[in-house]
């Protein structure tokens, strides 16, 4: 039985997967965006593995598909630019405290 916080990172994975796929981004260029294997991307996309997107990975493909990294976790929130470039300013914290 899947927990609460498996259901929610699976669903984080197939929002970046849908955002991949309709920036025509392959599995091969964003495992080169990462700098991880294509297999590996291949098997954090497929829900029979428990592999997952760090929080500084996530930072990257958004920043790399000019993609607010808020509608990855609240797809639904309306965000005010000055509100999202606070939000980036937390997220490289984090990222740089990782």
């Amino acid at each position: 039985m899947k927990t609460e916080s498996v259901d929610y990172q699976d669903t984080i994975i197939q929002r970046i997967k849908k955002l991949r796929e309709e920036k025509n981004i392959s599995q091969a260029r964003l495992s080169e965006i990462l700098n991880i294997s294509r297999g590996q991307v291949g098997n954090i996309e497929n829900p029979r593995y428990s592999h997952k997107y760090t929080l500084k990975q996530i930072d990257l493909i958004c920043k790399h598909l000019d993609y607010p990294i808020e509608k990855i976790f609240i797809p639904e929130m309306k965000i005010s630019p000055e509100c999202s470039n606070a939000i980036n300013a937390l997220m490289e914290s984090v990222v740089r405290y990782e």
